[in-house]
């Protein structure tokens, strides 16, 4: 056990996140947003970013921002209004980002209710489209079990739906897409748990991640956990390489879906031993994530309570035997 590879938490892929919060008003669009009006309170958030980040704030209508240098605030018409971080990496970049939600979290005046999410960009510039399409694979065979962790109301959502619900994955020649192709057909639409949209649009070289709900919004402590858990993904990812080929029997071959015991296995998360106090500490967060939202009340399906009953078990046998 001494010789085992130690786990840690020490990524330096640059990342962004977005995070959203309700108008003022609570109006998902403004009286008067087609001439031009932002949401009530954008300028009082603006000030309360500027703030706690540190850097210069920019205030703009709607529109994709790429390679940010400074913090973003923008009307979003699923909820009011969208923080976007600058480009952002390792744990000073967690902590910039925690210190924004942190003071938004502890103001009386701020909100984020069920039309809120927390998304972050991963950059993979630096990637091959083999690699890319490697990440992406291993979130197809772990995305039942993040989605898990995740309350019902990113379950069913039209804004993160899970690929491996969709029709993309119905019609797979030969076992596996070509790499492109994988990358282009999760670049056709955005609103997959996994995106590649800006990567295939040649936007800028990232993956997005739109499964967290809106506590991440305002808690501190849940959005570090879920970037760094996201980034963890990504560096076991690439260095599992691609899955081989569907074997009969084989559940790490192919698109086959993982259980419980079985992503955290791939995660490194399996021993505790050999984890670092931080990888301990976001393995102990994912597994309490998975004991509170593994519940498909009134689910039907593949992701219904009958369907998940045996990672229901496995997550409750974790619980028992991590204590």
């Amino acid at each position: 056990d001494y010789y085992k590879e130690k786990i840690s938490l020490n990524s330096l892929r640059r990342f962004g996140a977005e995070i959203e919060v309700n108008a003022f008003d609570l109006r998902s669009r403004p009286v008067g947003h087609t001439e031009g009006k932002l949401p009530e309170g954008t300028y009082y958030i603006a000030n309360l970013v500027q703030k706690y980040s540190g850097r210069n704030v920019k205030i703009h209508k709607w529109s994709y921002d790429h390679n940010n240098a400074v913090w973003i605030i923008k009307p979003d018409s699923s909820c009011g209004i969208e923080i976007c971080t600058p480009v952002l990496k390792g744990w000073v970049g967690v902590m910039e980002t925690c210190r924004v939600v942190d003071a938004l979290g502890a103001d009386t005046k701020i909100h984020a209710d069920d039309r809120c999410s927390f998304h972050v960009h991963v950059d993979v510039s630096d990637l091959s489209e083999s690699e890319v399409a490697s990440i992406i694979t291993w979130w197809v065979k772990c995305e039942p079990v993040f989605m898990d962790s995740m309350p019902n109301i990113r379950k069913k959502n039209q804004y993160c739906m899970l690929l491996g619900q969709s029709d993309i994955f119905m019609n797979v020649e030969d076992d596996f897409y070509a790499n492109d192709s994988l990358i282009r057909k999760l670049g056709l639409c955005k609103y997959y748990t996994i995106n590649t949209y800006h990567y295939y649009n040649n936007k800028r070289k990232t993956l997005e991640f739109r499964i967290m709900d809106s506590e991440a919004c305002l808690d501190p402590w849940t959005a570090k956990n879920y970037i760094r858990l996201l980034l963890h993904f990504i560096e076991r990812a690439l260095k599992k390489g691609m899955p081989c080929r569907y074997m009969q029997g084989d559940k790490w071959s192919g698109y086959c879906w993982l259980d419980p015991k079985d992503v955290f296995e791939f995660l490194g998360f399996d021993d505790k031993h050999i984890l670092s106090p931080a990888a301990k500490q976001i393995m102990e967060w994912f597994l309490d994530r998975l004991h509170l939202n593994c519940s498909y009340s009134n689910g039907h399906g593949v992701m219904g309570d009958l369907a998940r009953r045996f990672a229901l078990i496995e997550i409750q046998e974790m619980c028992d035997n991590y204590g």
